[in-house]
């Protein structure tokens, strides 16, 4: 017999849930109805629905759209098994067949966890189950590749391509380190070291579309800040990154699950970004947010198990501190 609890849930349908995972991810009722090809009333019933049912709020609005309250973040993660497993479940009644799954994963990532997700793959426990995986660095022409089958899905930051593909945001970083050559001047304020005292030295940024291709948090806070900037560039490859560091007296921000790879460089050093700059650097907006990029359940060549194994290890790397 169903308690009290349940029985409030059991009067929820499967469209509400879809409703509350699609309201969270992108914070506009007008681009939920868009997407989810329903009208705007229809999101509005909704969303009173889940209201009466959770007794809450569930989302604030905001200048910048819709704000999750603490039970909507809390809600969001068992949200999203839910439904995972009613789209295993369409996966497994209707149309997907075993002719139609790929045995080589082909995955474009960005390349500031790229190396980490890599080795977090090859050492995964359950190597039979995820297969054969090729990574690639993610491109401008990803979503793209993506979108003609090259591809099987992304990790990036890019979702401007929303209207052709799915997207699920999977975490945003929230340590950042500081990487530079051991004889860098800049360790001698370790561990106190400001942005300001960043911005003196030249600084770099390993470019990733949809981040910071068309300007990098630190020179957006300098010129908030209405602090000058020594001097910045951007590279796009990892080796390009490592090369500018050890030969041009350069500094640059790098995720934690990479500063653990590259303190076993010779003459690379990173250390923690103080989280109060980390909240300066990021400001409300500028926190990288990592999403995977996939088409529709109907096109997709692999299996539910495989993408659950990858969007684990991906969200274990995220909180690594």
């Amino acid at each position: 017999m169903l308690n009290e609890s349940l029985k409030k849930l059991s009067e929820l349908d499967v469209f509400c849930l879809i409703v509350f995972k699609t309201l969270y991810e992108n914070g506009h009722a007008n681009s939920t109805a868009i997407e989810l090809q329903v009208s705007a009333p229809k999101i509005s019933r909704c969303l009173t629905l889940l209201r009466t049912t959770f007794n809450d709020e569930l989302f604030y609005r905001r200048l910048q759209g819709l704000k999750p309250t603490p039970l909507a973040e809390l809600l969001y993660d068992p949200i999203c098994d839910f439904y995972h497993a009613v789209t295993h479940i369409e996966q497994v009644a209707f149309d997907e067949t075993e002719s139609k799954l790929t045995s080589t994963l082909n995955i474009a990532v960005t390349q500031g966890i790229m190396r980490s997700l890599a080795i977090a793959i090859s050492s995964h426990d359950q190597q039979e189950v995820i297969g054969k995986i090729r990574l690639q660095s993610w491109e401008a022409n990803s979503a793209e590749s993506i979108h003609n089958g090259e591809l099987d899905f992304g990790i990036g930051f890019d979702i401007s391509h929303t209207t052709e593909l799915e997207y699920e945001l999977l975490g945003t970083l929230e340590s950042v380190y500081l990487a530079a050559k051991e004889q860098h001047p800049i360790w001698q304020n370790i561990p106190n070291i400001t942005l300001e005292h960043i911005a003196i030295h030249p600084f770099l940024y390993l470019e990733s579309k949809g981040f910071n291709d068309k300007i990098d948090p630190l020179e957006m806070y300098c010129r908030n800040a209405q602090i000058e900037l020594e001097s910045v560039e951007k590279v796009t490859s990892r080796e390009a990154w490592f090369c500018h560091l050890m030969t041009m007296g350069s500094l640059a921000f790098l995720p934690a699950v990479e500063a653990d790879e590259c303190n076993h460089i010779p003459s690379l050093r990173t250390e923690a970004l103080p989280r109060e700059q980390v909240a300066l650097l990021h400001g409300d907006m500028l926190s990288p947010k990592y999403y995977l990029i996939e088409k529709e359940l109907k096109n997709r060549r692999y299996t539910q198990e495989r993408r659950t194994l990858v969007v684990e290890l991906v969200q274990g790397l995220l909180q690594s501190n």
